[in-house]
């Protein structure tokens, strides 16, 4: 644990380069999965601390830092519906993995106040004043998203968040010196609280087990991408929870890949699925191809899913294009709506996920369209 805390509580202690954030747990502990609860609302920018994240993954490739979204989704028109391009900094990053809220599956929380379960317009009336928000309770429904959870995309059009996790109702230890209640309390020892700061230590416990399963299969030192994009693969769609829908088919601006599925991402052999990966074992040059071929069922799911980690800039540096091809003869790209042309030129995670696929051997490709350096990847292929 490190304070990031001043003398009055603000966050004065953040130092002015992350590297002096990043470096000492990683150094001295051996720590390789960081997570931040902490952010400024950038409103997407990709300011000189997302810089210092991305540098420090690119030079530690082992080492996962996990940030919060931010908390600022907000409905600024009064129509029920949340704005786009909140998502705070330095969650704007590209090599972190960076996490927004869902609801809990807590329907009859409620507050000491009130005597009815806690709604979004009780608790924030000016963030969110119109239906269907409004009257909707903030812990009753897993498959929508928590109103506050800032959304993406980021300036330069990058997808954010990369997953959601669990974020309201969340009961959470309470300090024994600091004073509040958080959102309701429990006991002395422990409080409800709520926010993408919970989300976010939520997905990082997920990256520690993704991490040791990974480890046990004999990857002594796996690297951060394989464990995103492992997180990413095994990540749930949500469907929402209004009409019209709150969220939209993944790569999304709310919900990103979906919520962490643990049970999905390390446990895919009990449920009869196979997974394959690949970890940063070569470097592609602008122009280099890689593939592989894997053996699928009529109807079953292909889902492979592509992190590279990018070096330090706003503008994606190195892009690599995910190209999935079906036995039938179907192509896929990765991000962009099937059957489509062209590739996603804005993100370093791309995915293709083909249902109900034709029986045979389906192709997965990797491709430089462009590498300023040489360009390693981690890849991982579901098939279920």
């Amino acid at each position: 644990m490190q304070s990031v805390l001043d003398s009055q509580g603000g966050l004065g202690g953040i130092p002015v380069d992350l590297h002096d954030l990043f470096l000492p747990p990683y150094q001295n502990d051996s720590a390789r999965v960081h997570t931040n609860s902490w952010g400024g609302n950038g409103q997407g920018a990709y300011t000189a601390n997302s810089s210092e994240v991305d540098d420090f993954v690119w030079s530690h490739r082992d080492c996962v830092i996990c940030f919060a979204a931010g908390n600022d989704g907000t409905d600024t028109q009064g129509a029920g519906v949340i704005t786009p391009g909140s998502v705070g900094t330095p969650a704007t990053a590209k090599n972190c993995i960076t996490v927004g809220a869902s609801e809990n599956n807590r329907p009859s929380f409620t507050v000491p106040q009130l005597n009815n379960p806690l709604q979004w317009g009780q608790g924030w009336p000016q963030d969110f004043p119109a239906a269907p928000i409004n009257p909707d309770g903030v812990a009753n429904n897993a498959e929508g998203m928590a109103a506050f959870s800032s959304r993406g995309p980021a300036i330069n059009g990058r997808t954010r968040p990369d997953v959601v996790a669990p974020g309201t109702a969340i009961l959470s230890t309470r300090s024994r010196f600091a004073s509040g209640n958080g959102w309701a309390p429990y006991d002395s020892l422990f409080f409800y609280d709520g926010g993408t700061s919970m989300a976010t230590p939520l997905a990082a416990g997920c990256a520690a087990v993704v991490r040791q399963y990974l480890r046990s299969r004999e990857a002594s030192s796996p690297s951060a991408a394989l464990v995103k994009a492992m997180l990413i693969n095994g990540a749930k769609p949500m469907h929402g929870q209004y009409t019209p829908s709150e969220v939209s088919a993944p790569p999304d601006n709310s919900q990103g890949f979906g919520r962490i599925d643990l049970a999905a991402t390390v446990g895919p052999y009990s449920q009869g699925a196979v997974v394959i990966s690949k970890d940063e074992a070569t470097a592609l040059d602008t122009g280099d191809t890689e593939q592989m071929q894997q053996a699928v069922n009529a109807g079953q799911t292909l889902k492979a899913t592509l992190v590279w980690t990018d070096p330090a800039g706003e503008a994606l540096q190195n892009d690599l294009d995910l190209i999935v091809k079906t036995p039938d003869g179907l192509e896929f790209h990765g991000n962009v709506t099937p059957g489509a042309a062209g590739f996603d030129r804005s993100n370093n995670v791309e995915q293709v996920t083909v249902p109900n696929i034709a029986g045979g051997m389906a192709t997965v490709i990797v491709q430089a369209y462009r590498a300023v350096t040489p360009q390693s990847y981690a890849l991982v292929v579901r098939v279920s």
